[in-house]
This record gives C-alpha cells, sequence and structure tokens, in this order.
C-alpha cells in the first residue's frame, strides 16, 4: 500500500513537471506573439513574425485556420487560451500543495511543533505579480523569533527568490536542527495577475524552506 501510495505521489509530480514546462514553452511563443504586435500595421511599421512561426504558433494553441481564418480572432482564441492554461498550472500547483501538506513540503520534514505540541505557522507569504516575495509574521513566530530572530530587512518588504532564501535560511536551518528534523509551516497568497515564470520560482522558494499550511490562495 505505501508503495503504491508513493509511486501515485511520483506520478502527480512528474506529471505536474511536465505541464510547468509545457506551459514555460507556451509562454515563450506568446511572449513573441505579444511583443511584436503582429495585427493592425504593415510590417515595416511594426514587427512580425513568419508565415512559418505563425503557423507553429498556432498549431501549438490547438487553431483551426479552416474555422477560425482572421489572424485576429486567431490572436485572441491564442490568448485565450494560454490565460486559461496558466489558470490550469496555478490549480495544478495548489493540487501539488495539497498532496505534500501531509509531510511537510519544505524541506521534505514533518512539520515542527511548539511544546504544546501544535504545529507552528510561522509566517505569511505573498507572492506579488512581479514574483516577489512579500513575508509577514504569523501566529506562532513569536515563539520562533525568540530564539532564532530575523533581520529587519525580511519582514513586510518584497524579496527577490535570492534575499528571501538568504534572509529566512536561518528559520530552515533552525528546524533541521531539531530530533527528529522538522519545517516549519507558512501560509501562501499569490497575486492572480502574476505570470507562471514569476509565480512558480517564487512558490517553490517558500516551499523549499516551509512546509505550506494550505494550498495557495489566490487574491
Amino acid at each position: 500500500m505505501i508503495r503504491r501510495n508513493r509511486l501515485a505521489r511520483n506520478r502527480d509530480i512528474t506529471l505536474t513537471t511536465l505541464i510547468d514546462l509545457l506551459v514555460q514553452i507556451i509562454f515563450v511563443f506568446a511572449l513573441i506573439l505579444i511583443s511584436v504586435d503582429v495585427m493592425g500595421s504593415e510590417s515595416h511599421e511594426r514587427g512580425w513574425v513568419t508565415p512559418e512561426v505563425w503557423k507553429t504558433l498556432i498549431s501549438i494553441f490547438d487553431i483551426d485556420p479552416r474555422s477560425l481564418r482572421d489572424p485576429g480572432v486567431q490572436a485572441t482564441e491564442i490568448k485565450g487560451k494560454y490565460e486559461k492554461l496558466k489558470d490550469d498550472l496555478l490549480a495544478c500547483d495548489a493540487k501539488s500543495a495539497a498532496c505534500d501538506k501531509q509531510p511537510g513540503r519544505g524541506p521534505g520534514y514533518p512539520p515542527c511543533r511548539n511544546p504544546a505540541g501544535v504545529e507552528m505557522i510561522v509566517a505569511e507569504a505573498t507572492i506579488d505579480r512581479d514574483g516577489r516575495i512579500v513575508v509577514a509574521l504569523a501566529r506562532h513566530a513569536g515563539e520562533l523569533q525568540d530564539r532564532q530572530p530575523l533581520s529587519a530587512d525580511a519582514i513586510g518588504v518584497p524579496l527577490s527568490i535570492e534575499q528571501f532564501g538568504s534572509l529566512f535560511r536561518s528559520w530552515r536551518e533552525h528546524g533541521l536542527a531539531h530530533h527528529p528534523p522538522c519545517a516549519f509551516k507558512a501560509g501562501v497568497n499569490y497575486d492572480g495577475r502574476a505570470r507562471a515564470s514569476d509565480y512558480e520560482p517564487a512558490r517553490r522558494a517558500i516551499a523549499n524552506y516551509f512546509s505550506l499550511s494550505a494550498p495557495p490562495r489566490r487574491f
């Protein structure tokens, strides 16, 4: 039974990774479309893509040129499908986080508990539209701050992934120093306008340091 559960879990993680890679590829093509602004004027006035690239693009997004002949309509359909794929990826992330809730995603350890045996939720992390991470202290942070205080620069300030990793490394290491090792918990909220290429690295950075107290919540 344990082996079957482990195989199912590995399969879900692999599927999530493959979906992530596919969306990243699609995202690159979408950027080409948006940046060159292929519609509305002559090619010498604005950028353009070659017919071969356009055919590849509509093929990736499964657009039927026989039923949608107008390029403007095709572009609108591509944009709609891209947004749906991004939402699907975020939903997949939430499902993955829910599956990881019990074993404690972060460093892969069970959640840390206080002397009363309560799982310690120490942070509320928010991912903004640019993929930066803003951390607020949660209800059990005081107990941890007394033993492992953070720099004032760590709280309430938009942080890059690198800054987040540097400032919160001490809390991660403090959990790993327990016997047995554990991971403190954090809640995650994210701006729904964030691109998958910005949101996903930030979510992973948080999940590498903390257990997720719940699936990421969109605002």
